[in-house]
């Protein structure tokens, strides 16, 4: 998930780098540090997809590292190539131990914290119901660089892409049945999917903001945090799910969710273009092992995904 933002923002460095426009030029001390009130411009759609082309005819280089069938799946611990430089992601693949037909795909996206091992669990529940899911690996830590931490995020979502490439070429894989459920970080990517790969007709985002840039510019603060937040805020969610189509979303949000404030919360679920339908719980941030959150992810993709 992200991590609690900066508790002690005292401790953050000088911020330097210059002022943002409209501004009287002086220097923002770190104690009163707002990224909110910085608003790069905005980037048109077609340029942002560029962001995440990649040779999709090109090896997934898929590598079987274990597997282990009970419980009524079949658990796969594979690695695979994300086409950017990464050649060993780590990823389960989860299927039906029992079933005949077809199946729909699903990829799960867990939070910054890089540990596909949370979701398992809800991966392994939704396949016994009969769909193919993929479980990848992709942490996220900020460093502060806006051309690295760029590359990391844009690398990250298309490795998602490639998780689908993954199911979709499996003989036993219906393509035209494809969701997504991500979780903090995860819902972050989704957002950006949602926008670009059609392949995608359900989504879930759960605990996802609408502006990644702001959290991130945070941990820790850069220098230069206009550049920073220039550079970054091509991931914010607002242009991806403003996309027009039929693609059905679930919004779960923590109505004590102190890493996303609410107005980014809101701003995600009334910028989503296609239907929607939002559900708040009385928790935090953290709606994995949130039970009620758990169930009401795996009740809807079951319906759109058609699943048993």
């Amino acid at each position: 998930m992200l991590v609690q933002a900066c508790a002690e923002e005292s401790n953050a460095p000088d911020v330097k780098g210059g002022a943002a426009p409209g501004s009287s030029g002086a220097v923002q001390p770190a104690s009163t540090f707002d990224p909110s009130a910085y608003v790069p411009a905005p980037v048109p759609i077609a340029e942002l997809k560029k962001l995440y082309n990649y040779d999709a005819k090109a090896t997934l280089n898929a590598q079987l590292t274990d597997k282990r069938t009970g419980d009524g799946v079949i658990l796969e611990d594979i690695t695979y190539s994300d086409t950017r430089g990464r050649e060993e992601i780590p990823a389960y693949v989860v299927g039906p131990e029992k079933f005949t037909g077809r199946l729909p795909a699903i990829v799960y996206a867990h939070g910054s914290d890089g540990n596909r091992d949370t979701l398992l669990a809800e991966a392994m529940a939704v396949a016994r119901l009969g769909a193919l899911v993929c479980v990848p690996e992709l942490p996220l830590k900020p460093s502060g660089d806006p051309v690295a931490d760029s590359k990391v995020v844009a690398d990250s979502v298309v490795a998602l892409r490639r998780a689908f490439d993954l199911l979709i070429r499996r003989s036993d894989c219906d393509g035209s049945r494809a969701g997504f459920a991500g979780h903090s970080w995860g819902a972050v990517q989704g957002a950006v999917l949602y926008g670009i790969d059609s392949r995608i007709t359900a989504s879930v985002l759960a605990s996802g903001t609408s502006r990644i840039s702001r959290w991130m510019v945070r941990h820790p603060v850069p220098k230069d945090w206009h550049a920073y937040l220039d550079a970054l805020s091509r991931f914010d969610a607002p242009p991806y799910v403003a996309v027009t189509g039929r693609k059905p979303v679930l919004l779960q949000f923590g109505k004590q969710d102190t890493v996303v404030p609410e107005a980014e919360r809101a701003e995600l679920a009334n910028g989503v273009a296609g239907p929607k339908e939002r559900k708040d719980y009385d928790t935090g941030h953290d709606l994995v092992a949130f039970e009620a959150a758990r169930t009401d992810r795996v009740a809807f993709l079951r319906k759109q995904l058609r699943l048993k």
